[in-house]
């Protein structure tokens, strides 16, 4: 598997993206954190594609599916985390290019209807799978914990004192 570490999406010289192979180029319009590439995104994803949350406080995954749920996400997500921005992006792209796994960092404001609007900070590994020159899905993993954090959610804590810490 090839590693790539690539610059803040919003930040890259857009010339760049004609010269970059199929699947690091949806990769890098995924990222891009401009508004009308956010409101776009859903373009991105075959007609079928899906979108998931994959790590939640319910317990299983959130799916959105299919190019018209996938845009009503995308504004509905520049709606609650409208100043959003990713960082310290790697990627790594299988042989086959087909799937790709990005972990980077992801921060800005969160505007949850019914919670008071905080800052909002993660680490994320997000996988792509491609096919016919567009995503077929995405799953977004982190922690579930911090964002309940950001929404000001008390979160529980497990009593961890026998495990020996450096």
């Amino acid at each position: 598997m090839g590693r790539l570490v690539l610059e803040p999406a919003s930040t890259v010289n857009r010339q760049r993206r004609v010269t970059l192979k199929p699947g690091l180029a949806l990769i890098d319009a995924y990222l891009d954190v401009s508004h009308e590439a956010r409101l776009n995104r859903y373009q991105l994803y075959d007609e079928n594609g899906a979108a998931s949350l994959w790590f939640t406080d319910r317990g299983r995954p959130i799916t959105v599916r299919g190019r018209d749920n996938l845009r009503k996400h995308n504004e509905l997500s520049i709606q609650v985390l409208p100043d959003w921005r990713w960082g310290d992006v790697e990627i790594h792209l299988d042989d086959k290019r087909r799937t790709a796994w990005v972990e980077c960092t992801g921060e800005g404001t969160i505007q949850f209807p019914g919670y008071p609007w905080g800052h909002y900070r993660n680490s994320f590994v997000h996988r792509f799978e491609f096919g016919d020159g567009l995503i077929v899905s995405t799953r977004e993993y982190t922690n579930p914990l911090e964002h309940m954090r950001a929404l000001r959610i008390a979160t529980p804590q497990i009593r961890r004192d026998w495990i020996p810490e450096a």
